[in-house]
């Protein structure tokens, strides 16, 4: 069960809760757990919720890189919402089950060494920010372009944050 209550659309006249709530409908189909959790702080929500949008969004990645990115991820912090969320988006995306299972240990994983050094440089900066191994820093660079990288790191760091709120306040998993 949550730590903070839910705030429910009936629940606020707040012109800035009710239009995340409707961005966020119109995304994922309902208003998610963590947005209800994020509504108590309107002013974080209202820019939380584009500033998640525009990391997520393809740009010169494969966004199913991006995904694996946030499944692994949430998958080290144990972050037992995001989990059970990003399973359900990833099959939605076409991801099979063994795929999904995959990033539990990517190395073993049936994808191109390009996506491994990503997954291995967002395990690193999960496990261990500040001391990420060159050598981890220097096989990233081999398959992607500083901007690319810039990519990697915002999709990871970002998950790092959202892993952290929803398992601190233990929001509720959902269906997606």
């Amino acid at each position: 069960m949550a730590r903070v209550s839910y705030v429910e659309e009936n629940e606020t006249d707040n012109p800035i809760v009710k239009e995340s709530f409707e961005r966020m409908r119109e995304k994922r189909g309902k208003v998610t757990n963590i947005y209800k959790a994020l509504a108590h702080k309107p002013n974080i929500l209202k820019t939380i919720g584009p500033f998640v949008a525009s990391v997520q969004l393809p740009d010169e990645l494969d966004p199913k890189l991006k995904e694996r990115i946030i499944l692994r991820v949430s998958g080290i912090n144990r972050s037992a919402y995001c989990t059970h969320a990003h399973r359900q988006i990833s099959a939605k995306m076409g991801f099979t089950e063994e795929e999904i299972n995959e990033m539990d240990n990517p190395v073993t994983a049936n994808i191109d060494e390009s996506e491994k050094a990503a997954l291995r440089y967002a395990e690193a900066m999960t496990v261990n920010p500040g001391n990420i191994p060159d050598e981890v820093f220097e096989d990233l660079k081999k398959y992607f372009s500083e901007s690319q990288i810039v990519e990697i790191t915002a999709i990871a760091a970002l998950y790092n944050m959202i892993n952290r709120f929803n398992e601190a306040l233990k929001l509720d998993p959902e269906e997606y």
